[in-house]
């Protein structure tokens, strides 16, 4: 999809800027682990993390409300320029990595991240316990909110299922959609350490590490009743 691309080549073009070393992973978390679970999705040069319905908590938890009937949600991180509006030319290509406004896409899926991409690489990971409400907590505060209070919509997606909500924050040169996905994990107390992700590799590669502690056992969905 062309959202896709657009959002993909940002990295590509800043990833010249980021240091090649790999720090050590973290020691594995001693946390007691739930029956919570998070995805994260590879799609070669983006990355996005999944979250069953059942586990938005929270203010987060009008999702289940915006996006009826769903089993999971996938939240995308990156520069609303590039999210929201096709280029016109390589031109516009090349101010991709300048700082900007970001946006989150938000998806509704029917099935888990991992059934639905079933062609991509998926990691899903364990949390601990009061891992779900941190990570709800997280991705709420990430949204930018309007003046009643719900998630800022800038345009509906190219697909169905598919929102574009306002970020918080600002997409730069090292807060990237990798970054932000890492990011997420740690705040839900994954054992994760962000420094220097840009590419999707470098993600899903800290992603893996974490899932190999052997102490969080595997990643078992916990499914909303009804």
């Amino acid at each position: 999809m062309l959202f896709s691309f657009r959002l993909l080549l940002v990295p590509l073009l800043v990833g010249a800027l980021a240091g090649c070393a790999t720090p050590p992973a973290p020691p594995c978390d001693s946390a007691p682990m739930s029956r919570d679970v998070v995805y994260i999705v590879d799609h070669g040069w983006h990355t996005d993390i999944g979250v069953p319905a059942s586990e938005l908590s929270g203010p987060a938890a009008i999702f289940r409300t915006i996006y009826p009937g769903v089993v999971s949600l996938v939240f995308s991180y990156g520069k609303r320029t590039f999210l929201t509006a096709p280029p016109d030319d390589w031109s516009e290509y090349m101010l991709g990595p300048v700082p900007g406004p970001g946006a989150i896409l938000v998806t509704g899926l029917r099935v888990m991240p991992d059934q639905a991409y079933a062609d991509a690489p998926v990691v899903a990971l364990r949390l601990p316990i009061g891992g779900a409400q941190a990570l709800s907590d997280h991705l709420w505060a990430e949204i930018r909110k309007d003046r009643t209070g719900k998630p800022l919509l800038i345009d509906p997606a190219p697909f169905p299922g598919g929102v574009f909500y306002a970020a918080t924050d600002t997409y730069t040169l090292t807060h990237t959609c990798n970054t932000w996905t890492i990011d997420a994990l740690r705040a839900a107390g994954v054992p994760v350490d962000p420094d220097g992700v840009v590419f999707a590799g470098q993600a899903m590669t800290r992603a893996r590490e974490a899932a190999l502690c052997p102490l969080s056992g595997p990643a078992v969905p916990r499914l909303r009743p009804g």
